[in-house]
């Protein structure tokens, strides 16, 4: 389950739905139009500082049409990759309040043994994958696991806050609570199951992926049974990753 600004319920999980375009994404179309921005501008700048001397050679570049044109290739070009951007990432099981790697760390917080022991399970069930994942656990870490006894119907809760490429963090809750009254005789597994997936969100993973294969990320799974992550999971953030 993800939180955050417009987050949306879910049976099990909530999360944020933030904007499918990775910070880095819209970061790169910036800068390409601004270095188109540069590029047009920049006869004209050397017009002023050569007024009176050759203006003949500085103006020779300037051309108000071109630049026009080129401004309105540009901006096309710009629309369509964000267009495309949002078209691919809808179509793709990725969540974009993930972290930028696929290594990091994170702390446990106001928990005992116990519960650090479940959040350690789910970090070796990443990290054993073969996803490429190493998750640590270190007191310094930004990024925070915790539990407790929450009056809220979610099983699990992951907020991330930050920008992606730049100071990513992350709060992960497990409601004890909810987990108690679900889970019956199984209260260790399906505490296993939703630590192990609450740390799928910050590899990038969406809830409730569009495929038929088994998922740990599916809030339909036995979570008696599924406990780790699966090959469908571990192929996904191959992919994302790279």
């Amino acid at each position: 389950m993800i939180s955050g600004t417009g987050a949306t319920q879910r049976f099990s999980h909530k999360r944020t739905a933030p904007l499918r375009l990775s910070v880095t994404f819209i970061h790169a179309r910036i800068d390409q139009f601004a270095a188109a921005r540069r590029t047009w501008h920049a006869p004209g700048i050397a017009l002023r500082k050569n007024r009176g001397k050759s203006v003949a050679r500085t103006s020779a570049g300037f051309n108000p049409g071109k630049r026009t044109a080129a401004r309105a290739a540009t901006c096309g070009a710009i629309a369509v990759a964000v267009t495309f951007g949002m078209t691919t990432s809808a179509q793709a099981d990725y969540y974009d309040g993930g972290m930028p790697g696929r290594s990091f760390n994170v702390k446990a917080v106001g928990i005992n043994d116990t519960w650090v022991g479940f959040l350690d399970t789910g970090r070796k069930n990443w990290n054993n994958s073969r996803a490429g994942a190493s998750i640590g656990r270190k007191s310094s870490a930004k990024a925070t696991f915790t539990a407790g006894r929450y009056n809220e119907s979610w099983l699990g809760l992951y907020s991330p806050s930050g920008f992606r490429s730049i100071n990513r963090v992350f709060k992960i809750k497990v409601n004890a609570k909810k987990i108690e009254a679900k889970a019956g005789s199984k209260m260790t597994e399906w505490c296993r199951s939703t630590a192990t997936h609450e740390l799928g969100h910050a590899l990038s993973l969406d809830d409730n992926p569009g495929t038929r294969k088994a998922s740990l990320m599916k809030h339909s799974r036995n979570r008696a049974k599924v406990q780790k992550p699966q090959s469908y999971d571990v192929a996904e953030v191959k992919r994302i990753y790279g």
